[in-house]
């Protein structure tokens, strides 16, 4: 049995650099050529490191979405309100117009809009972690329902994935180039219809 040569570089950074080029690109249209430029490694690195550009995408989804809910399990800790945590989630979207990254929406959502169903293992992972944010904004609806924020008469299951369709809309909007001003108005309304 032989073995490869020892991995010089850090995976995770790699990893990172990867995510980036399909957070922006697409799937479809990242190339083994792009993402070996950005993760600066050689193709063997590439392989031994990673296996297969499919396998990668799929790493890459898992290490956005567990970024994705630890942070925002601990903003919505660290909240004062439940209320003031969906505010700053909405406020943050418009805020993320200004970035390029922010200007490139959701991995997610990008990548339930890219392979749709054609994927099963991506389709799973995806609706996996769209579970995950729902039950986290579930959790912050559930606070501010016991805060006197939103009434406690609704039902927080459904807001919470009327929050992850919109949040889904408002991201697709800032990828198409809706202005802070437009995502903060629509934000309002949303908020609103949480009441």
């Amino acid at each position: 049995m032989t073995v490869g040569r020892p991995i010089e570089f850090d995976p995770q950074q790699a990893l990172d650099a990867a995510m980036c080029v399909f957070w922006q690109r697409g799937y479809e249209a990242t190339s083994l050529d792009d993402l070996l430029a950005a993760m600066d490694i050689s193709k063997s690195s590439f392989y031994q490191a990673f296996g297969s550009k499919s396998k990668l995408f799929q790493r890459c989804l898992e290490s956005y979405r567990d970024a994705s809910t630890d942070r925002l399990r601990t903003m919505l800790d660290q909240a004062a309100s439940g209320k003031a945590f969906l505010e700053t989630i909405l406020n943050s979207i418009a805020d993320g117009t200004k970035d390029p990254m922010g200007r490139a929406g959701c991995l997610l959502m990008n990548t339930a809009n890219e392979f749709a169903q054609r994927d099963r293992r991506i389709a799973v992972l995806v609706t996996k972690s769209l579970e995950r944010m729902e039950d986290l904004f579930y959790a912050a609806i559930c606070r501010a329902q016991a805060e006197g924020d939103i009434p406690k008469k609704a039902d927080a299951r459904s807001l919470a994935l009327f929050l992850i369709a919109n949040l889904g809309g408002l991201r697709l909007m800032t990828r198409a180039g809706a202005s802070p001003e437009k995502i903060r108005t629509v934000g309002k309304v949303i908020l609103n219809g949480l009441k």
